[in-house]
Parts: structure tokens; C-alpha cells; sequence
């Protein structure tokens, strides 16, 4: 019997992985400090005019690796949020405005797999407990992007559309439309499910699927006025997304197009303004879900305003048993009116919650009490 130790395939340095666009070399990180930016002089030369010139650098800091924004104009982001300096961990997505990267770091020396061969049988046995179960999830994820192509050629994606409705009448103001993939027995499977958080070529085509479907269903609709559709973090600043936006908008037969932005997305920086500029030039409404913050998120937003501030769900959940969070339903509801922008209750499943919201101030609202996602066309949802 004679054992083996497997050292995976990686490199040496630690480097950066470009997300979206283009695919290219990775971006090895061979000195320090390793700085990015527009200019020639930097390190690594980002082709875009909305990188600064010299716009962000990664230190080495013993064994652990830091990012710091060099005062760019439009900022930093770490896994979506803006930072001035920070740690790295491997997997970590830093954004310099439009431009992506992954982080990534050299495996250690427990990421070694020991397999032993034993002689007289010709059989393998793989001593690391989870390698079955990698094998699993690398199969599952092969099924995955072959289900996903598929259904790309195909068109096979079930749009689901959830009333939003006006809280004082309980009429449908209009439909947010929400992407669902299903199997025959009306599961999605786990290894789409992984899928469809990674942002690659695959799943924008696939968001771009679902707005088109949903466009297209709404346009033959009659009753309701606005169509929410949602965007990824990802997605956000895009190029050419708004043009795309005002385009769907243009197929809907007289009605709204809402973008939903989701509020992670949200940065008060010149890159996220122009995006949101252009938006309104097009006259493409915005609305910023998920939002679970206090009210002075709401005054920060002002200048930056959204039509539509969409709460989070566990906001409204049992809201008519709970002070603590009337109180801050009522003071995001003030904060919002501040700003010339309307609130949306989500996650309403009963009167009793749907009374409180209106009581609160809540001008329109979305849960399972009003409807549950259908695929049914709008005149008999309303």
C-alpha cells in the first residue's frame, strides 16, 4: 500500500480574478504595495474612465493582505459595501466603479487531499471525508449549467408576478415580477440555486431573459400600471442598462417600468448618481428593496431619493404585536415622506399587520395577504 499526497493546482502569489466583461489572465499580485488605477504608472492599468488615476492599492501585512482606496473619486467597494482600508479573505469581490475582481489567495496546507493506493485490489480510496460530497456538488453544478443553457434556448422561465397594492383601498397598484426555475416536481434544484448567485455570462443572460418575459406578459395585461422588475448588485451601473430598462418600458402598452435596486447597491458615490440620472432621463422609476436600516439611512438617501422604498419583510411581520418596530416603521415613514418617496410594506400575511402598516403611515404594500405570486395574467390577479 503506498500513500500520496495531492497538492491541488494554484498559484503561487495571491491574485485577481476579473468578474463580468471580457475574461482575461488573472491579475497576479507579485509586489507590494500593488496599486490599480487608470494610470500607466499603476501596477495593473484598469481601462476605464471611471477608475481614477491612481485608485485603489493591496498591502501585504504579514500573512494576511489589505485593500486601500487611494482617495479615488467614485470609491472602493468590498463585497458591496464602501471601504477607506480593509481586510482581505480569499473569495472577497472588490469593485473599483465598473470594474470587478475576485479576490483570491494561495491554498494552505490543509487544502491537501491524501489518497492511498492499495496494491492488490487496484482500487482508490480517498481519505478526505468531503471529497464525495465535492464530487456531489461539482456534478450538481455541471447539471445546473446545462439545465440553465437549456432553459436559455428554450425560454423555459416561469415569471411570477405579486400584487403591490394601495394600503387605504387594497386595489392593485401594480405587480412586482419574480424569476422562479423549477423541475417536474416544482423544487428548484440546489445546484441552480447556487448558480444563480454566481454572477457570470450565464445568469445575466438569464436576468435578461426574465425582464423580457416579464415585459412581454405585462404588455398584453390590462388592469395595474407599474412593473417592478429586479436588479442584481452586479448589474448595477452597468452600461447600457438603463437604455435596456427604458426599452422594456417602451413594450409595456403605456405602463411603468420600476427598477428595483437592491439597497446593498446603494452607494452615495458619482458612479451610482450617474446611474441613477440616467434612470430618471429615461424615465424609468426607482425603487430600493430590502431596505431595513434607520431613518437617518432614509435622510442620507435624500439627495438620491428613490420613487419607492420597498421595507424589508421581517419589518412588517407581526408589526401589530411589536412597539419596537412600529416606532421604526413610523419613523422610516416620516423620513420617506421627507424625501418625496413612498413606502412599501412587504411580507403583510394578515389584516391585522396590513391595518397596523396603514395605521403606520404605509402608503402601499406587498404580501402573501394581498396575493401570492402567480403566474396567471394581471386581469385575474386583480
Amino acid at each position: 500500500m503506498r500513500t500520496k499526497i495531492l497538492l491541488p493546482e494554484t498559484k503561487l502569489s495571491p491574485y485577481l480574478e476579473r468578474v463580468g466583461g471580457t475574461p482575461g489572465e488573472p491579475v497576479v499580485l507579485e509586489k507590494f504595495p500593488f496599486t490599480l488605477g487608470r494610470n500607466e504608472s499603476c501596477d495593473y492599468q484598469v481601462p476605464s474612465t471611471r477608475v481614477s488615476r491612481e485608485h485603489a492599492a493591496i498591502n501585504k501585512d504579514g500573512r494576511h493582505f489589505r485593500i486601500k482606496d487611494l482617495g479615488s473619486t467614485n470609491g472602493t467597494l468590498l463585497n458591496g459595501k464602501k471601504v477607506a482600508e480593509a481586510l482581505l479573505s480569499d473569495g472577497d469581490l472588490l469593485t473599483f466603479a465598473d470594474a470587478e475582481f475576485c479576490f483570491r489567495t494561495p491554498c494552505n496546507e490543509s487544502a491537501r487531499v491524501t489518497v492511498t493506493h492499495v496494491m492488490d485490489g487496484g482500487s482508490v480510496a480517498a481519505h478526505d471525508n468531503d471529497l464525495q460530497s465535492e464530487d456531489r456538488a461539482a456534478r450538481d453544478f455541471i447539471l445546473a449549467v446545462r439545465s440553465l443553457n437549456e432553459g436559455l434556448l428554450h425560454r423555459g422561465l416561469r415569471t411570477r408576478f405579486q400584487p403591490v397594492v394601495e394600503l387605504a383601498t387594497g386595489q392593485a397598484i401594480g405587480y412586482e415580477a419574480l424569476r422562479r426555475i423549477e423541475n417536474h416536481s416544482g423544487e428548484v434544484p440546489a445546484g441552480e440555486r447556487v448558480l444563480q448567485s454566481v454572477d457570470c455570462r450565464l445568469t445575466e443572460r438569464w436576468h435578461q431573459l426574465h425582464r423580457l418575459l416579464a415585459a412581454e406578459q405585462a404588455a398584453e395585461a390590462t388592469g395595474a400600471n407599474l412593473l417592478f422588475l429586479n436588479l442584481q448588485p452586479a448589474e448595477v451601473g452597468a452600461d447600457g442598462l438603463p437604455e435596456t430598462l427604458a426599452q422594456l418600458q417602451s413594450r409595456l402598452s403605456g405602463k411603468k417600468l420600476i427598477a428595483e435596486i437592491p439597497h446593498s447597491a446603494v452607494v452615495d458615490i458619482p458612479f451610482f448618481r450617474d446611474f441613477l440620472s440616467r434612470l430618471r432621463e429615461l424615465n424609468v422609476g426607482v425603487c430600493y428593496a430590502g431596505f431595513s436600516s434607520g431613518q437617518n439611512q432614509v435622510r442620507a438617501h435624500e439627495q438620491f431619493a428613490p420613487d419607492y422604498l420597498q421595507l424589508a419583510p421581517a419589518l412588517a411581520r407581526g408589526v401589530d404585536r411589536s412597539t419596537q418596530r412600529q416606532q421604526q416603521i413610523k419613523a422610516l415613514v416620516e423620513a420617506a415622506v421627507a424625501a418625496g418617496c413612498k413606502i412599501i410594506a412587504t411580507g403583510v400575511h394578515s389584516e391585522n399587520e396590513a391595518q397596523t402598516c396603514r395605521e403606520l403611515g404605509c402608503q402601499l404594500a406587498q404580501g402573501d395577504h394581498y396575493g401570492r405570486p402567480q403566474t396567471m395574467q394581471w386581469a385575474s390577479l386583480a
